[in-house]
């Protein structure tokens, strides 16, 4: 890991697995972190990879990943477990295998579950925030879907776009005069979806002015749908995108440019 915030170091995991089925004991674990891409076809039946595993009910299941409505295959393969879910921010990337470089001071965790857990459950994932709090910057909250949509407002555009035109953050902005208004036009379909779900946002034009600014006044950001769709892999087209407008047209809003986005094929080659 080559890092400006912690340093380069080489990490060695105590154990690896080389497939979940040779994983015998599950009771070991204290809790499940699962950061794995979200993409449909990897979740036979509706359910995750990580179902194949027996787990006791008082494990915790951490989600860290992008998208909206990516708790709901786990509650249907672990409907006794407490489950949360974090939005991460950092800019990161992973040029080739096995190597990891992270720039930047931006790093930020928020955790939490999407509905209020019952207090000791709560406090399970407390304590998960508070260990990785030692090293870096973590938030826990009792609801995690303002900040889940909230981030989701980011990716769903800016990563979107940028995987649509094979251009970082900068080159698209500069690429146009209607750059910035499509970006625009894609965060006001976010967050007023988030809005009639009920979901509690800060006020609309503020947001999109925050998203936008400070994604301006950075230096140029490969996001991770732009980083899969060079390298040719699966991008996760579906939780920044087909789940937003699914849950739009249930609530009544348009949502015509993030369907449009959509429309960008799975396999960019």
């Amino acid at each position: 890991m080559r890092s400006v915030l912690w340093g380069n170091h080489t990490f060695r995991p105590t154990k690896v697995y080389s497939s979940l089925d040779e994983i015998e004991d599950t009771s070991i674990y204290d809790y499940v972190l699962d950061t794995t891409k979200s993409h449909p076809d990897a979740f036979a039946g509706g359910k995750p990879p990580l179902a194949r595993l027996s787990l006791p009910e008082t494990t915790p299941i951490i989600l860290i990943k992008n998208g909206v409505s990516i708790e709901e295959p786990y509650h249907l393969a672990f409907p006794g477990n407490p489950i949360a879910s974090g939005v991460l921010y950092i800019t990161i990337s992973q040029p080739v295998p096995g190597e990891i470089r992270q720039e930047g001071k931006v790093n930020h965790l928020r955790i939490g579950p999407e509905n209020p857990l019952p207090e000791k459950e709560q406090e399970k994932i407390q304590f998960f925030g508070d260990v990785l709090g030692a090293s870096c910057n973590v938030t826990v909250h009792k609801d995690i879907q303002c900040e889940r949509w909230r981030k989701v407002a980011w990716n769903g555009s800016w990563n979107t776009i940028c995987a649509v035109t094979g251009l970082d953050t900068q080159s698209f902005i500069k690429s146009s005069p209607e750059a910035k208004e499509l970006v625009i036009n894609l965060l006001r379909e976010i967050v007023v979806t988030a809005e009639a779900l009920g979901v509690k946002m800060d006020p609309i034009d503020s947001l999109i002015e925050d998203h936008v600014s400070w994604t301006l006044k950075a230096p140029p950001i490969v996001p991770s749908m732009l980083q899969d769709a060079r390298k040719g892999a699966q991008m996760e087209v579906e939780v920044l995108c087909g789940n937003i407008w699914r849950a739009a047209e249930k609530v009544g809003v348009e949502t015509p440019n993030i369907k449009c986005v959509q429309v960008y094929p799975n396999d960019p080659s």
